[in-house]
């Protein structure tokens, strides 16, 4: 082999081992970028299922599952509103996280692992919350002269439960903001059934 052709091998090689690099380093790319969509979906369930929001919500679910109204003292209005609007916000984050992640979709795929992960794991408290959110709120009205102003505060649990229930993952019967009453699936109308 002269001069020439090992130039030419050389090239040839180097090129070959600048792809494969590239395609290393895509690959990793991909790999470290889904981890992460992954990690950022598990910490938005981790913020409702632990610390300051999981006392809101045993809170607010003392308010959709028992007796709260004229009886509770005014302290007990007050933690229960921060409360309602401790948990309404988790759930404006993870709307917003989720949303976050579906932009963030690598092209070319046609299923989002990981919005498809977080709704999994939320599915089933946005349900909850559908009804809950609208008995609390109730109650919270009922039992104190000022108004609970929450629209701003509650429209992004609206599009969670929206987008919920466009994937299939909760009944179309639950209605953001409003209980349908006895032709509502949560638990609590179903209580005394049991």
């Amino acid at each position: 082999m002269g001069t020439d052709e090992w130039s030419a091998l050389a090239g040839v090689s180097s090129t070959v081992l600048a792809l494969a690099a590239v395609v290393v380093a895509l690959l990793a790319f991909r790999s470290e970028h889904q981890r992460a969509r992954f990690e950022g979906a598990r910490a938005l369930h981790h913020d409702l299922t632990t610390g300051e929001v999981a006392a809101a919500r045993k809170i607010v679910g003392s308010l959709h599952y028992g007796d709260f109204g004229s009886t509770s003292s005014p302290a007990d209005w007050s933690q229960s509103l921060t409360s309602y609007f401790t948990l309404l916000w988790c759930f404006e984050r993870i709307e917003a996280g989720r949303t976050a992640l579906a932009r963030g979709v690598i092209r070319g795929r046609r299923r989002d692992e990981a919005v498809e992960y977080l709704d999994a794991l939320v599915a089933w408290h946005v349900a909850e919350y559908a009804c809950g959110f609208a008995i609390a709120r109730r109650k919270l009205a009922e039992a104190s002269t000022e108004e609970v102003s929450d629209s701003d505060s509650a429209s992004g649990f609206s599009r969670l439960l929206l987008a919920l229930q466009e994937s299939g993952l909760i009944d179309r019967a639950y209605r953001a903001g409003t209980c349908p009453g006895a032709g509502c699936p949560c638990a609590c109308h179903h209580q005394s059934l049991s």
